[in-house]
């Protein structure tokens, strides 16, 4: 603030007030009793719209579960993660065992 902001102010602080009216203060509470209360219907569409939002959640949650465990089964064949018998267990590690020898061999080869 400047000096002339402080001398303004300190003009408007010295005038005199005129006291309201007494029966000002009865009139006003009595006005906003009669108002009515805007936030009453507000409440309620408030907590739908939450409940909505946590619906349509809960529904593209369960679709985007159902989507990737489609995938999962399409990727895995028949569904199985785990392998019928303790062969086909050792048949598939063995697989895996080729198949990373085989990345890694082609990863270490140098062009010519």
């Amino acid at each position: 603030m400047n000096e002339q902001d402080r001398e303004l102010e300190q003009t408007l602080r010295s005038l005199p007030t005129l006291a309201p009216p007494a029966e000002a203060r009865d009139r006003m509470l009595r006005a906003a009793a009669a108002m009515p209360d805007r936030r009453r219907g507000v409440t309620w569409k408030r907590g739908l719209a939450y409940a909505l939002c946590l619906l349509a959640l809960l529904a593209l949650d369960i679709g985007v579960d159902r989507a990737q465990s489609a995938r999962l089964s399409r990727l895995v064949g028949d569904g199985q993660l785990m392998p019928a018998s303790p062969q086909a267990g050792r048949a598939m590690v063995a697989a895996l065992r080729e198949r990373k020898a085989l990345v890694s061999s082609l990863v270490d080869r140098r062009p010519l």
